[in-house]
């Protein structure tokens, strides 16, 4: 019933998984790699796709599926077990890049070829459990000794005659959990020799980190376990007896291991023949990471293994059907695969399984029976896919157990070689055969190092796979495409080498240009041996290029003398071939033009030293020399000063008022002549005089606004006849007063320089305002600042202090 069970979950899954696939990508028609699912087994786990326990990078294509069924034979250490499994494995791709999967073990049978039998020697501590043929053992014993519990030896079950006595001593039979019984004979001296005494009863205690622990170490086991922890015991080879007479005879151990031997896949076996079905379950994925059309492959696995027996089902531990992780194991693997030729693949591997603990719950506590190792997988693998039917292939792999772990004595990390053969009848159903080599089955200083130890005979094993499933079509066969050639020619001009041609620019003179509109005509001679039709694109380093196909213009307008033009044509078939070619044309320039001899004449300039204040200055240019057929024209610009006269003609007379102290510099600018000619002079004149100050113009005091317009309107009169000078108003408070004028300054000076501004037309630039403090009475002085002439100062008479508000008449109440 659990097994029909077991396979309608499986059937379900299946199901599920198929359903899930949908459309198709076509893998490359010239690649001959066909996929196939792994069959694993031996450490490795079976289901991604790759060769026969090597993972390759590749995935199944969105709506690819295979169902596999395998039957792999194989040999493992300790115990010389001849292993057979049929694994069954479902995979589907969900995408081009995401394969899922699922691996079952239908079938399992183990055949124990050295595992000992009543009163002989073990290789496996499975063995000598209280419920199995229980030989030798080194166990834990109940005596503390030195922090840590002692090694005892423990006889051997069964009917013993020596000398005049007859009994039966070891261990008695004790069903699991195995507490509660008898501890039985034991030779123990604080090493496993000695007397045999009975001490107790069997239990099982808890260990520091243990007490159930999932991934820590193992619990204590006395009577049971090895003294390292586990309910496994250490080993016993050879003994020697001793007769006491009507005594027990004294049974020593002379060849023995302290720490139990197992196998990790398997460590409760305690039966020459097993069989399971359905207990190993693995559900996982495949990342393809690299582009799926690559030749590089590279994917990540994760997955997670799990066990239908756990540790309370013993019997089936005893048979090997798992090493009933409590909580399942989780690995994850990188695979990469590379193409080395179009019939030869590399494929490697490295990844790392994290096993949990089997655990059982004995006397209503849980207890960790043994502390599992973590397994560290490599492999590489050749496959060489000679056509898409026949496909050999060759691997090495090995299984590394790590972490920590409870002390196996006889551990073997196998490393495994495979050679063998892949064929597909079609691209979605093939077979698999194989040779299996355990190279380092078993090794052989146990033999000679360790008496009563008999090692493996037969380390070879096989495996037949067969696999059916669905793989998209592959995209159709395609004939090498042929490149297209084409020829590019330019003409128009002189004809240079490699078809190009050469022009001829003329910027002073256009009539001179060979051709007369600079313009090329590019021809592109061009054929594709598959006929494809053909798409033409031109570039250049100067110039445009004017019209599409075959025949272009190339527009050379502006381009300077002496530009080598390059001009690319480039052909596409429109099926992945492009074909260039290129021509030159070379811009050149006319033959140049007899120098023109330009007649430029010289200008002086006549003007006096220094002249008084307000006197007029006259200045006169001079003419000599120069293109007879050229009337000059006249230009004059003053630094200072204004001209009054003349301008347009050879002579000016500038007025000097204002200028007192200063300098002002004329220039005469004679025009009408060539352009390269010098035709402008300069002179300077001092003007003597004292400089001008500062005049007041007018001053109002607490006046209306249209009182104070008049005034301002006469100030701007006076600037605008004189350009040259500046205003400077200053405001003055009164003593008292209410009103906001008559008590700040500056409101005083800037409505006047608004007023200027704003409706008489006056620059900014020429007006300056200043608060002039208080007086007695609220005031405004104008004052007209020549050029040149310093800034006049306030001149306030009331201290800032002595200003005092008019207080503001009081309000009569109105009669109620």
């Amino acid at each position: 019933m659990e097994l029909a069970r077991r396979a309608q979950m499986l059937a379900l899954v299946t199901l599920l998984l198929c359903a899930v696939a949908s459309a198709q990508t076509l893998r490359p028609a010239n690649d001959p790699r066909n996929t196939a699912p792994t069959i694993g087994t031996g450490g490795p786990i079976g289901g991604p796709t790759g060769l026969f326990t090597v993972y390759d990078g590749q995935t199944l294509r969105r709506g690819e599926f295979t169902f596999s069924a395998a039957y792999s034979n194989f040999d493992r250490d300790p115990g010389n077990v001849d292993i057979t499994e049929i694994p069954v494995s479902f995979q589907v791709g969900l995408g081009d890049y995401l394969e899922v999967f699922f691996n079952t073990d239908a079938y399992k049978q183990y055949k124990v070829n050295s595992a000992g039998r009543l009163g002989g020697a073990a290789q496996l501590s499975g063995f000598l459990l209280p419920n199995s043929f229980a030989g030798a053992a080194i166990v834990q014993g109940p005596i503390i000794a030195g922090g840590s519990r002692a090694a005892i030896f423990r006889p051997a079950r069964g009917q013993i005659t020596s000398g005049g006595f007859s009994g039966v001593i070891g261990q008695p039979f004790v069903q699991f959990p195995f507490v509660g019984g008898a501890f039985g004979g034991f030779g123990r001296q604080g090493t496993p020799a000695g007397d045999q005494q009975s001490q107790g009863t069997l239990g099982a205690t808890a260990n520091a980190g243990g007490g159930g622990s999932t991934f820590g170490a193992a619990d204590n086991f006395p009577g049971i376990g090895s003294p390292f922890g586990s309910i496994l015991p250490g080993i016993v080879f050879t003994t020697t007896t001793t007769p006491r007479g009507t005594l027990s005879p004294i049974i020593t151990p002379t060849s023995f291991l302290e720490a139990p031997a197992y196998l990790p896949d398997a460590p409760f076996l305690s039966r020459t023949y097993g069989q399971t079905a359905f207990n190993t379950f693995v559900a996982g994925a495949k990342i393809r990471v690299t582009d799926v059309n690559s030749s590089t492959g590279v994917a990540l696995i994760p997955f997670y293994r799990f066990y239908a027996e756990k540790g309370d089902d013993f019997n089936q531990l005893n048979r090997g059907a798992s090493p009933a992780g409590d909580l399942g194991d989780f690995g994850g693997i990188l695979a990469i695969d590379s193409r080395l030729a179009r019939v030869a693949n590399l494929s490697a591997n490295i990844g790392y399984i994290f096993n949990s603990n089997p655990k059982a719950t004995i006397g209503g506590q849980e207890f960790t029976l043994l502390d599992r190792p973590d397994e560290l997988l490599t492999g590489i693998g050749f496959d060489f896919p000679v056509n898409r039917y026949f496909q050999p292939i060759a691997e090495l792999r090995s299984t590394i157990y790590v972490g920590g772990r409870t002390p196996n004595s006889l551990q073997n990390n196998p490393i495994d070689g495979l050679a063998g053969v892949r064929i597909y009848p079609a691209r979605y159903v093939g077979f698999s055969a194989a040779y299996r080599r355990h190279f380092n089955q078993q090794d052989r200083e146990f033999g000679e190092n360790i008496p009563g130890f008999t090692p493996s005979d037969d380390p070879n094993g096989f495996l037949f796979q067969f696999f059916i499933g669905r793989r998209n079509e592959r995209a159709p066969d395609v004939l090498p495409n042929q490149p297209p050639v084409v020829n590019v020619t330019a003409t128009g001009g002189t004809p240079i080498a490699d078809g190009g041609t050469s022009i001829v620019v003329c910027p002073r003179d256009p009539s001179l240009a060979s051709p007369a509109n600079s313009q090329v005509q590019i021809t592109s001679t061009a054929s594709d041996p598959d006929g494809d039709t053909l798409l033409y694109t031109y570039t250049t380093t100067a110039g445009r290029i004017v019209g599409e196909g075959p025949n272009v213009t190339l527009d050379l307008t502006g381009v300077a003398p002496g530009t080598n033009v390059t001009v690319t044509s480039e052909v596409d078939d429109g099926c992945g071939c492009i074909a260039f070619d290129t021509t030159n044309v070379n811009v050149t320039e006319c033959e140049p033009a007899p120098p023109v001899v330009v007649d430029c004449p010289t200008v002086t300039l006549s003007c006096v030293d220094s002249v008084n204040v307000g006197s007029p200055a006259t200045l006169t240019a001079n003419i000599s020399g120069g293109d007879q057929n050229v009337t000059p024209t006249f230009n004059w610009t003053v630094t200072a000063g204004t001209i009054t006269s003349g301008q347009g003609t050879p002579s000016i007379t500038v007025d000097t008022t204002g200028l007192g102290g200063q300098s002002f510099t004329a220039t005469a600018t004679v025009g009408g002549y060539d352009p390269t000619c010098q035709n402008a002079q300069s002179c300077t004149v001092q003007v003597i005089g004292a400089p001008e100050t500062a005049r007041l113009f007018d001053t109002y005091g607490d006046v209306l606004d249209d009182d104070a317009k008049p005034r301002l309107d006469n100030l701007a009169i006076e600037l605008q006849n004189s350009p040259t000078s500046r205003t400077t108003i200053f405001g003055y408070g009164g003593r008292t007063g209410d009103d906001r004028r008559r008590r700040n300054g500056q409101a005083r000076a800037d409505f006047a320089r608004d007023y200027l501004i704003n409706q008489r037309g006056i620059d900014a630039g020429r007006i300056t305002t200043v608060d002039g403090g208080f007086r007695e009475e609220a005031a405004t002085e104008l004052y007209i600042v020549p050029s040149g002439a310093a800034e006049p100062t306030a001149s306030p008479n009331v201290d800032a202090s002595e200003v005092q508000p008019r207080r503001a008449p009081r309000r009569r109440r109105g009669r109620r």
